[in-house]
């Protein structure tokens, strides 16, 4: 399946590779939804929105079960990762130029940590 947030819409949105079953999973309370990425393992996706409230949130892949992660000391997450073995959530902020990880939100905890400040407009991370 293919996963990608619209930010015009403001929907994040599933379909097969085919482009067949096409459907948006997230509508409601998005800004301007912006990365995504995938643990297929757990079955979850998490999201950035940099809107008015900016947040990081999850939800299983069929939009369920939502719930905010982090939405303090944002500016506009713009970049994830998952480091699936270690379980860590990393991302970028453009607007206040840090990296930061969580050890835990990846099973429900956030223990945020600081990796990188004042770096270059940041985009997107890749592990």
């Amino acid at each position: 399946n293919l996963y990608w947030t619209d930010t015009g819409t403001d929907h994040i949105e599933v379909t097969r590779l085919n482009g067949t079953s096409r459907k948006i999973l997230v509508s409601e309370n998005l800004d301007e939804p912006r990365a995504i990425v995938l643990n297929p393992v757990m079955g979850y996706m998490y999201w950035t929105d940099w809107g008015e409230s900016p947040k990081i949130e999850c939800a299983y892949l069929d939009g369920s079960e939502r719930r905010v992660l982090v939405n303090t000391s944002l500016g506009w997450p713009n970049g994830l990762a998952l480091d699936l073995e270690k379980h860590k959530l990393y991302w970028g902020d453009a607007k206040t130029d840090k990296i930061e990880v969580s050890n835990g939100a990846m099973s429900g905890g956030i223990l945020r940590k600081q990796v990188l400040f004042s770096c270059a407009t940041l985009f997107w991370i890749h592990l």
